[in-house]
């Protein structure tokens, strides 16, 4: 199901967003995920597809996509949790291989970077990107009030920013896309999300 969701448990925040020499605050508001998994604060306005792609119920993965507006000025921030035992990866390093290197070969437009450690919020986390040519999966329809598929998807050049960590039983991924122009502008938003992420256990 498509729609916008928002949950009281954390409190809101704003973000300064720096676009063209010009200043706005972007708010955020509260997020519980669909299994009510994890916690974390997602940007005021943005659609929210929940379980992009797969069934909760059968993979046993946890998440969502978090888009902003148009086409044009995509951007997307992901969040999944793979426990122990899910259908889609089997661990940390079987999601890396996947998304950090091209199934048989680059093709052309297709760059990936070196898998790097990153300290991320208390765990021995991995980082990559990797860029290339997407097609527009989910455009909003204002007479529905939520996102649709496109008849006619369009062709958009992306640049991708993984973070993998290590979390309870198994794995969180985060993703962040947008066009190389957007990248740098939205940084600080990618920031703000993956900072406020936490576990209902967590103190």
């Amino acid at each position: 199901m498509f729609r916008k969701r928002a949950n009281p448990i954390l409190a809101a925040a704003t973000v300064l967003i720096f676009i063209s020499g010009y200043v706005f605050a972007q708010e955020f508001k509260p997020y519980q995920s669909p299994d009510r998994t994890f916690r974390c604060a997602l940007p005021s306005g943005w659609g929210i597809v929940e379980s992009p792609g797969y069934s909760r119920e059968v993979s046993g993965v946890d998440g969502f996509d978090a888009y902003s507006g148009g086409f044009e000025d995509r951007v997307t921030i992901s969040i999944r949790y793979y426990p122990r035992g899910n259908k889609l990866h089997k661990d940390m390093d079987t999601y890396i291989r996947t998304f950090s290197r091209p199934v048989l070969a680059v093709m052309e437009g297709q760059s990936y970077g070196p898998v790097k450690d990153l300290d991320f919020k208390g765990t021995k986390a991995k980082t990559f990107e990797r860029s290339g040519y997407d097609y527009e999966s989910h455009v909003y329809n204002q007479k529905l009030d939520r996102y649709v598929e496109p008849l006619h998807p369009r062709k958009m050049e992306y640049t991708e920013r993984f973070i993998v960590m290590p979390a309870k039983s198994g794995f969180v991924a985060f993703r962040y896309k947008a066009r190389p122009d957007k990248v740098k502008q939205y940084e600080n938003v990618f920031a703000r999300v993956t900072g406020s992420f936490s576990f209902p256990t967590d103190k």
